[in-house]
């Protein structure tokens, strides 16, 4: 055994038998990860975290954990071998120290059981970043294709969701009912979508005023209309008993557009858009024949030039 190996295996042994008493003093050893967060929530709540921390061979360094009940915590190379690691725990933040090492990552694994709870339906988490964390990027269960972050409806299709800031209220629900309404125009047959908890009563559709209504029963409950743009074209009016309320506009597949809203009463629901179905074929002509007459204008214009 050589005299360098001698000396780091001491400075190791030395580091390990003061590290409880120098943490009880601070809890700011280390540098600051350079590190993905991934979470990945399952049907149950439970929410299978990992950091991917990239190497430093010169510091150790300091990766804070999502605050919580922390279970099955191990920290691996990406081969899965266990390397040689810390924990600090106190009262304002959980972390992991991971000592210097020749390795490009360095994965950092836990559970958070049931960190996401269930009421009425809805499955609800305050999530925290930890203050050393820029980004966090979440994945859900099947049947999951669209969240509310902080009350604001966010479209997923099959994709996660990168989280940037401090944290979020996260809410969704799994395999959400849909309603569907079948509206007979003419010779032609739409149907609009309503993806809520609440019971929906029967639909109103207005041509002649270019809107579509429906009554509520729950106050406070996500509504999300899933609009076909030949039916009713935006932008929208929404208006709940009358009265303006908040929605937004959060997805648009080219046929039809997503428009979310959480109700803070019962009442009745009305979307008023700017064209509705009869005026299309009168629409489009008119479009065109505009097109048409810009277009031979500046054809004329080159001529003349």
């Amino acid at each position: 055994m050589n005299l360098r190996k001698l000396l780091s295996i001491l400075i190791i042994s030395v580091m390990l038998f003061s590290m409880s008493q120098v943490f009880a003093q601070q809890s700011t050893i280390g540098q600051p990860p350079v590190e993905d967060i991934k979470v990945r929530i399952d049907e149950s709540g439970t929410a299978h975290v990992t950091h991917y921390v990239k190497g430093n061979s010169v510091a150790p360094v300091q990766a804070e954990l999502i605050k919580n009940n922390v279970t099955d915590l191990s920290v691996t190379d990406k081969n899965g071998i266990s390397v040689q690691y810390s924990t600090i725990n106190n009262l304002k933040k959980e972390a992991v120290l991971i000592f210097p090492a020749q390795r490009n990552i360095t994965l950092i694994k836990y559970d958070l059981p049931q960190v996401v709870s269930l009421n009425n339906g809805v499955w609800k988490w305050n999530y925290y970043t930890p203050t050393d964390t820029t980004f966090t990027d979440f994945y859900f269960p099947k049947g999951v294709d669209m969240i509310w972050a902080n009350d604001r409806p966010v479209y997923l299709g099959e994709q996660g969701l990168r989280q940037h800031g401090d944290g979020m209220t996260l809410e969704y629900i799994i395999n959400e009912p849909v309603i569907s309404q079948n509206i007979q125009w003419t010779d032609k047959n739409f149907i609009v979508g309503i993806r809520t908890l609440s019971d929906v009563g029967q639909y109103a559709f207005d041509q002649s005023i270019k809107s579509y209504a429906f009554d509520i029963n729950k106050a406070n409950t996500h509504v999300i209309v899933v609009m076909p743009q030949e039916l009713l074209w935006g932008p929208y009016e929404v208006k709940l008993n009358g009265n303006g309320t908040l929605y937004t506009v959060f997805h648009n597949n080219g046929t039809h557009v997503w428009i979310g809203m959480t109700p803070p009463k019962t009442g009745t629901i009305q979307l008023t858009g700017t064209t509705a179905i009869s005026e299309f074929p009168l629409f489009i002509p008119l479009v065109i024949g505009i097109s048409a007459v810009i277009t031979l204008q500046f054809r004329n214009r080159l001529n003349f030039n």
